[in-house]
């Protein structure tokens, strides 16, 4: 983001104006007006923000009128593509309203005093330890990267209004009054270094990394002895642990205005007022200037935190102005359209968006007007709530048809179901998902990945799984996607080998990983294939060596790991026997990813094995059942032939069922399956 200067149109073309005409700057082509927020302390500064429909014109001039068309200075405190523009203007009048004129030739009227309120500038970093003040006004000076500025109501700041919190540079400069000769206490608090200043003079510093509890109790505290009259307070922080604790600037005073301690927080009396002013309407003369403006602002939000400021689901409402009589159509680049003079609408995905908005009569029709829009988080609003996926949101986007999203949209709407563990929506999307996965972007393809390995243990859509992850393997054959493409290849193999019997398809996805890529759960993943392929191929000694690799060997008095002995196998047959199939596979997972060698347990193999069947997944089941045969040798060996009997009964496979039922009452003749079997088949099979 850059600031953007006003233009000084050429003296020649300087003209007088016209004061108490009903358009004074007549060359002027098009003016905002504003009113002052009822409610608001008189001031000598206000602000407004105007969403301009031609970017161009913030290097125009700009005037500024008070209601009684006497001129004003004003000065541009932002401009940023699709952004809107922050203006300061001398309100000392104390006028209700103000026109803000653009485009004329006469030249710009300065603001002779913006000593008001508080200004903040954030700038971006590069995450160095700061140490004395110095170092923090030289790093400033060299930081060219400014995110944002905005007068603010205190220094009592939560996080960063701007975007991401990543090695950051804030600066407050705020104004007050001193009513008689003063002695002013200070005590800063914040996440890493600050420095305070009154006047140019350093008051209070608490230099380093720290979090903000060492300054709870005002351990950082300065003073400075003030001169009746105005006084500047400077104060900068150089926010630099990423993924730390989270950006704190805090400012506690006592004396000056205050007879008391008190944060300088929202509400306080502290700084010298500054008004807020909000765009009323919007008119043009001529035709050189857009008929139409658009006002928009921040609504509701879906977003999966600061990390992702590219994900998540942005409500803005606009409105179009000046009011119209005629039908106000809007269309939107997600492919929506909405009609309304005010509107709300939600962006499948924050960015540079655009939005067009016509109006038509029965009788004339005004000339449509496309506006880009920068549709990002509200960070304030990120840094008081936590993130979270909204009913209506996940409704909204559910009911649009997947195929028109772009692939951009569609990433990003992929990352927030994924990040929400949304199951069913991602179900939905995963047809267009793997229609569209060519144009998917690779910066993107981690999104997919996200959801593709969320999907893949629900069995009851492996088909829908299985297309996902093939989809995602055949995109990412680039080198530098190899680490995606290798944790895509691990689920692929897992979900093969658990639903077919193509166990050589299995090893050739395994064979075709990159382990030097995978980290985590990806890693271990890719251990556990190797071993379950053992497994599935009747190599009992490997597995078992294999499993006994990731945690060591078993332990305990039964030679059972600990996590045996603490008893959450069974707790899972204590679930699976009270229908509660979720708990029970998740008590499963903990036992197998803890200690693998209990999957070799036969208690274990058969609650999974019930699992499967419970969870309505016969060939799942029958699979898995065929490849227990040549590890279960002990007396639990019974229940599972009397499983695979009935499996192979309803299969059709009478020679199977026959040969499980005959070992069964051979070789388990006293056991209780034995037993439920002659009940049951009576006359064999």
């Amino acid at each position: 983001m850059v600031l953007t200067t006003c233009f000084v149109a050429p003296l020649a073309a300087q003209q007088t104006p016209q004061v108490g005409a009903s358009w004074p700057v007549g060359s002027a082509s098009a003016r905002f007006t504003v009113e002052v927020d009822p409610g608001s302390l008189p001031s000598s500064l206000s602000w407004t923000e105007l969403n301009l429909p031609d970017p161009r014109w913030a290097a125009m001039t700009i005037r500024v009128f008070n209601d009684s068309s006497v001129g004003v200075g004003s000065r541009i405190l932002w401009s940023a593509p699709g952004e809107p523009l922050i203006l300061l203007f001398d309100s000392s009048s104390n006028a209700k309203h103000y026109d803000i004129y653009f485009g004329s030739d006469w030249p710009p009227m300065p603001l002779q005093n913006a000593n008001a309120g508080v200004l903040l500038e954030t700038r971006l970093g590069d995450g160095s330890t700061i140490d004395h003040l110095p170092d923090m006004l030289n790093a400033w000076n060299k930081a060219t990267t400014v995110e944002g500025r905005a007068i603010v109501p205190g220094i009592f700041e939560g996080g960063n209004r701007f975007g991401p919190e990543a090695n950051l540079l804030l600066h407050f400069t705020g104004w007050f009054n001193a009513t008689a000769n003063e002695h002013l206490q200070l005590a800063a608090m914040s996440t890493d270094a600050s420095f305070v200043l009154v006047d140019g003079k350093e008051v209070v510093e608490w230099p380093g990394r720290h979090d903000i509890g060492g300054g709870m109790h005002g351990q950082h505290m300065g003073s400075v002895d003030l001169a009746a009259g105005p006084h500047q307070l400077d104060y900068y922080n150089a926010y630099a642990s990423p993924g730390g604790p989270p950006l704190l600037a805090c400012l506690a005073a006592k004396g000056g205005p205050l007879d008391s301690w008190a944060m300088l927080m929202p509400g306080n009396t502290f700084f010298t007022p500054t008004a807020h002013a909000h765009v009323i309407d919007y008119a043009t003369q001529g035709t050189s200037a857009p008929p139409l403006a658009i006002d928009w602002k921040s609504n509701t939000q879906s977003v999966v935190g600061p990390e992702a400021p590219d994900v998540g689901f942005i409500t803005l409402s606009f409105t179009v102005r000046p009011q119209q009589a005629g039908t106000v159509t809007w269309t939107f680049d997600d492919g929506t359209t909405a009609q309304g003079e005010s509107v709300d609408h939600l962006f499948p995905r924050p960015g540079l968006r655009t939005v067009q908005v016509e109006v038509k009569s029965d009788t004339a029709s005004v000339a449509p007007l496309r506006q880009i829009v920068h549709v990002h988080p509200n960070w304030v609003m990120l840094n008081t709530y936590p993130p979270a996926l909204a009913s209506e949101a996940q409704t909204n986007i559910l009911a649009r048809d997947p195929a028109k999203f772009s692939a951009s949209d569609l990433a990003g709407c992929t990352a927030v179901f994924a990040t929400f563990k949304t199951n069913d929506a991602l179900l939905k999307l995963q047809p267009t998902l793997c229609a569209k996965m060519a144009t998917i972007a690779d910066t993107d393809l981690p999104y997919v990945e996200q959801a593709a390995l969320l999907l893949a243990p629900d069995l009851t859509h492996a088909k829908e799984s299985d297309a996902l992850l093939r989809a995602l393997v055949d995109r990412c054959s680039n080198p530098s996607l190899i680490a995606v493409a290798s944790s895509a290849r691990v689920a692929l193999g897992q979900l093969t080998l658990l639903t077919t019997p193509h166990t050589d398809e299995a090893q050739s996805l395994l064979a075709a990983v990159n382990p030097r890529t995978l980290v985590g759960k990806d890693h271990r993943a890719y251990r556990m294939l190797q071993a379950d392929l053992a497994l599935a191929n009747g190599d009992v000694a490997s597995v078992r060596q294999q499993y006994e690799a990731m945690t060591g060997p078993p332990r305990g008095p039964d030679e059972r790991s600990s996590v045996r002995e603490i008893g959450r196998i069974d707790q899972a047959r204590i679930f699976l026997e009270r229908k509660d199939d979720e708990a029970a596979e998740t008590a499963l997972d903990q036992v197998a990813q803890q200690s693998p060698t209990e999957k070799l347990s036969p208690d274990w193999e058969l609650i999974r094995l019930r699992l499967y069947q419970d969870e309505n997944l016969p060939d799942v089941a029958f699979l898995y059942a065929t490849r227990l045969l040549p590890v279960m040798t002990g007396s639990e060996r019974s229940e599972l032939l009397y499983r695979l009997t009935d499996m192979a009964q309803q299969r059709g496979d009478r020679p199977l069922a026959g040969k499980m039922l005959s070992e069964l009452l051979e070789k388990h003749p006293y056991s209780e399956e034995a037993a439920k079997a002659k009940a049951r088949w009576p006359g064999g099979i």
